[in-house]
């Protein structure tokens, strides 16, 4: 069985194995995701550890250093790690936070706000728990507004939010989600679960749940998945991303740290 040392060979196998699906990630994003599966925040964390040996580096949030980046308060969308989405930005310093960090090759922190109604959110008006991401590409359009398309790469506890500036700014620190805890029935049950749901509400199941051939079989697609990952955070992340809930409901599946009990509230969803 593989272990953190093999990291780099499962980033190639994972973006060769994307390919073929006609799914195409650069090697940095695979890298990542490799991170993700885990239970490391992002590659520089993993990279670290392998060349140390393999000593414990992970940290509580309450010790992780707190940084700043530019950050866009979303109204309804809640975006989970590991997926892609279009942004749609066309307030002034939402536009000036994603020109920024795209100028400056920075990662980006998305907000959600509690609120849809506020124009001009402060930390009060956004949860706590948000997301860093990378900008893929940006786009000006006609009417000023820009669209933005970003890669979700992990959790970040979000500290202070600043909007004095022209562009809003987030404090945030880094959590810890904990090691990665194999539940394989659980996250079969759930797939199965799922793909019931997705033909039942007319809801797309990602490409990379899916099975070769594209059969739809929820029970096929519950022993693929089981087989290829024991990671049960990664897909209730995956999940949670495409249920049609409230963004309360979903902000909750956000905030939810621990894998298992993440994977267990997705599979409470889609019970009810």
């Amino acid at each position: 069985m593989r272990d953190f040392r093999d990291a780099k060979a499962m980033a190639q196998t994972l973006r060769s194995s994307l390919s073929a699906r006609a799914i195409h990630i650069s090697h940095s994003e695979s890298l990542e995701l490799v991170s993700k599966m885990f239970g490391v925040a992002d590659w520089n964390t993993l990279s670290a550890k392998i060349e140390g040996g393999g000593q414990k580096l992970s940290v509580r949030s309450d010790d992780a250093a707190v940084r700043r980046f530019f950050a866009i308060p979303m109204r309804d969308l809640v975006p989970f790690p590991g997926a892609t989405y279009p942004v749609f930005a066309g307030r002034p310093k939402t536009l000036q936070a994603l020109n920024q960090a795209s100028k400056q090759q920075r990662e980006i922190v998305i907000a959600v706000q509690k609120a849809s109604s506020v124009d001009d959110p402060t930390l009060n008006d956004i949860y706590s728990i948000g997301v860093l991401a990378g900008i893929r590409d940006l786009v000006h359009l006609h009417d000023g507004t820009v669209k933005a398309l970003v890669q979700i790469h992990r959790r970040v506890a979000i500290k202070d939010f600043i909007n004095e500036s022209e562009s809003f700014i987030a404090c945030v620190q880094d959590v810890n989600e904990g090691a990665i805890t194999e539940a394989p029935d659980l996250i079969r049950m759930t797939v199965a679960q799922f793909a019931s749901y997705a033909g039942r509400h007319n809801v797309n199941i990602p490409q990379i749940l899916m099975p070769l051939g594209g059969v739809r079989d929820p029970d096929l697609i519950a022993d693929v998945v089981s087989k290829q990952t024991s990671d049960p955070g990664w897909v209730a992340d995956i999940i949670a991303g495409c249920l049609k809930l409230s963004v309360e409901d979903k902000q909750g599946l956000l905030a939810t740290l621990d894998p298992v009990n993440r994977l267990e509230a997705v599979k409470d969803r889609l019970d009810a």
